[in-house]
């Protein structure tokens, strides 16, 4: 199955696992995420943003507190785009919503795409799927328009295999770890047996790259390397060997945004 499978039967757990604690801690840290972006790219309250893979949009939320007006959040899962519109609604926030892959986005002329935490934009199983990707999204950017993604657990080095048995409430499920060195991808496959004896199994595998070779696939999609970082913070630029891989690109050319 694709990377997509694998989400769409992640999230409703993960949005199961959403506290009002975990909730306020991670509106906190989203408001960290902002200042650290906007502080590197000049973005004002006026410029279009598409949000890739927002979950349940605490970004989203974040932006709409500064007065951004004009940003479009998308997912593919319905649940947690429920939780993030409940929110708005609550909070009275002009926050856009929908369902969609980023893939099927055309048009746009973006000043900036946003995908915090989220594996989409170059998070495929081989190399010529992540260079298709990154050719839309620069598509989709302004000249001088900014590409912003990244995740904490992108690891320096390929983990280790491993193994992990649970008893769920759906079934016995196995949750495996399968490097590939060769390939230098990483599989995490969940397996479910369901008490009926059905078995589906759920499947994300990414390429991982170091930071020359993503400067070469940004590169080959007309986006010039900005800045990378293991984390969203000042101390942790990227070449410490720590995880987590951030980056901020830009299309050529220029303008305000």
């Amino acid at each position: 199955m694709s990377n997509n499978d694998w989400y769409r039967f992640t999230a409703p757990r993960q949005v199961a696992g959403l506290t009002a604690e975990r909730i306020a801690a991670d509106r906190a840290a989203a408001e960290r995420d902002l200042d650290f972006v906007l502080a590197r790219t000049g973005l004002t309250n006026h410029a279009r943003i598409l949000e890739i893979g927002c979950g349940w949009g605490r970004h989203s939320l974040a932006l709409a507190r500064r007065g951004f007006g004009a940003v479009t959040s998308i997912d593919i899962a319905a649940e947690p785009l429920a939780v993030g519109r409940a929110l708005a609604a609550e909070h009275d926030l002009g926050c856009a919503f929908d369902q969609r892959d980023f893939m099927d986005v055309a048009g746009g002329r973006f000043a900036a795409l946003l995908s915090l935490y989220d594996r989409s934009c170059c998070g495929f199983p081989s190399e010529a799927e992540d260079s298709r990707s990154l050719r839309h999204l620069a598509g989709l950017l302004q000249p001088g328009g900014w590409l912003i993604f990244g995740i904490n657990d992108w690891p320096f080095g390929l983990p280790e295999p491993s193994q992990r048995w649970a008893e769920t409430a759906a079934g016995l499920e196995l949750s495996e770890v399968i490097p590939d060195r060769a390939a230098m991808t990483c599989t995490d496959r969940v397996t479910l047996l369901r008490p009926d004896g059905r078995r589906s199994s759920f499947e994300l595998t990414r390429r991982h790259y170091y930071l020359p070779e993503l400067r070469r696939l940004l590169a080959g999609a007309g986006l010039e390397l900005a800045s990378a970082w293991h984390r969203l913070d000042e101390s942790r630029p990227y070449g410490d060997g720590g995880d987590g891989l951030f980056v901020i690109a830009r299309r050529a050319g220029g303008g305000d945004v």
